[in-house]
């Protein structure tokens, strides 16, 4: 594909300089841990930590999430491990979190270097592709100060995909396939695209190869321009039948579509398009980069899912990138050399800025929110000293969920799945399911079973805090049910209820906008 000779003081010297990089853009400029879904996966390493197992594995799907009351695993897990590790240290889980997560970043440096070198053995090509994926904000999201199950499981995508493609002994690429694969589907849902991949290896590598082998077929320029036509008509499937549209006008649909995809890749996804049509245009494609092609065009509906389309298309985009922005080193020499070599800088320039920004601000209506507050972090530590062990509060805001995490469960408070059957606010006994078909679109998002139709543990606390008096019947059941002792109130977020606390209970902590009320 390319040919570039890159000298090892060179090479030594780009690696050292992509690792610097990616630790100084992890930096936090941020007091405290961010994102929501980080506290609730905090919590349950925690939880781990704290009875030593799993007390949401109920079934040995809840292994992977599969089952009702579940979560993925492997995240609280490694968490959970490494945060024992530290404990005599006196490091805390929220720097552990820090730590694994600048740790998953530069894993992503390495792990999409030998994937790119199993399509195109050029050292520029696998740096810039390292370079771009390892710094794009569909990564640095995940790997800043917040942990997720996505992103380890975007960063360890890549590396099935090397094993995949990998020229090694079958005996041992299929016990290594079956490794990632499990560790796969214990991280993320997204897992099913795992089967796919595998499909669309069996097919092209064991069919396609064989049939085009067999009758002396090639891949030539009418094939480049009827996939351009297929990938395009995929594109526009769903625009037309609105099958992954859930709301509003197609037209603004697409625009957020491209806002996203721009807003998590970066300003460099204008590049992907010189790459796509170079592939194309180039008559003696290697098999995985054809593969890397079916595989994409596959993926490409996915793109309007605008809560996970980004991110499932974001590795074969950023190779798309990579090939395009590998082209600009391929110029002659000429008078404009000098202005060529300033827009290469330029252009990595502004894709570093680019994500440094959004990984140090937020915009829009998650600007005031998307960070633990100090005044969320010292009630932590106040209910983490002077609340007691086992005891049961209630609270339904981000900021009292993330009090939940950072105090180490003083008080257990009342929060979503497998944290409440994790705390013992669900007895695994009450219980009841419902099988999903495999028809059904929610059997590959939620599993094979469903809860049957009643209140949950959220739906109650969150009918308590709509009720007006704390000495209401309900009110009383709902708290000898959980055996609640503390109410968390966050003013940001006015309830009913706290009209009749603040006359019948007493106030025992306050800290500007989080009171503590004991019942």
């Amino acid at each position: 594909m390319f040919k570039a000779e890159v000298s090892k003081r060179s090479k030594v010297i780009l690696f050292t300089l992509l690792i610097i990089l990616n630790i100084v853009l992890r930096i936090p400029s941020i007091p405290h841990e961010k994102g929501g879904d980080s506290f609730f996966i905090h919590s349950l390493a925690n939880s781990i930590t704290t009875f030593g197992m799993a007390e949401w594995w109920i079934n040995w799907l809840s292994i992977f999430g599969l089952y009702p009351y579940s979560y993925a695993s492997s995240v609280p897990f490694a968490l959970s491990g490494v945060g024992q590790l530290t404990n005599l240290t006196g490091i805390h889980m929220e720097i552990v979190i820090l730590l694994f997560s600048i740790i998953l970043g530069l894993f992503s440096i390495f792990v999409v270097y030998s994937l790119a070198g199993t399509i195109c053995n050029d050292f520029l090509f696998k740096y810039l592709m390292s370079l771009f994926f390892s710094t794009s904000q569909a990564i640095m999201t995940f790997s800043t100060w917040e942990i997720s199950a996505r992103g380890p499981f975007l960063i360890l995508f890549p590396l099935f995909l090397f094993i995949l493609l990998k020229d090694v002994q079958f005996t041992k690429k299929f016990v290594l396939i079956f490794i990632i694969s499990l560790l796969l589907a214990a991280t993320h849902h997204y897992f099913y695209f795992v089967g796919l991949m595998l499909g669309i290896y069996i097919i092209f590598f064991k069919f396609i190869n064989i049939i085009q082998l067999k009758y002396q077929l090639s891949w030539n320029k009418s094939t480049s321009i009827l996939y351009f036509i297929t990938i395009v008509l995929l594109f526009m499937i769903p625009f037309f039948n609105k099958s992954m549209i859930t709301a509003g006008s197609r037209y603004d649909w697409v625009i957020d579509l491209i806002v996203i995809n721009i807003r998590y890749l970066g300003p460099s996804i204008i590049f992907s398009v010189g790459g796509l049509i170079y592939l194309l245009s180039w008559s003696h494609k290697k098999d995985e980069v054809w593969y890397i092609l079916l595989a994409l065009m596959v993926f490409v509906p996915f793109a309007y899912d605008q809560k996970h389309g980004v991110f499932t298309l974001a590795l074969f985009a950023i190779f798309l990138i990579s090939v395009g922005f590998r082209n600009l080193f391929n110029r002659p020499t000429t008078e404009y050399q000098k202005i060529h070599v300033f827009f290469i800088i330029g252009t990595l320039l502004v894709c570093a800025l680019f994500t440094s920004y959004y990984n140090n601000e937020r915009t829009g209506g998650s600007e005031s929110h998307w960070y633990m507050s100090e005044t969320a972090y010292t009630t932590a530590e106040w209910t983490n000293a002077y609340i007691p062990e086992n005891a049961n509060g209630f609270g339904d805001s981000l900021e009292i969920w993330r009090i939940f995490a950072q105090s180490d469960a003083h008080p257990r408070i009342t929060t979503k799945s497998a944290a409440n059957l994790a705390y013992g606010f669900v007895d695994e006994a009450d219980i009841e399911i419902n099988s999903v078909s495999p028809f059904s679109i929610n059997f590959y998002y939620d599993g094979p079973y469903s809860l049957k139709k009643g209140t949950t543990v959220w739906g109650n606390v969150k009918w308590f805090f709509e009720l007006n008096d704390i000495n209401d019947g309900r009110a009383i059941n709902i708290i000898e049910r959980y055996d609640a002792k503390y109410i968390f109130n966050d003013i940001h977020s006015p309830k009913p209820i706290m009209g009749s606390i603040r006359y019948e209970k007493n106030l025992i902590y306050e800290s500007g906008r989080i009171e503590i009320w004991e019942i």
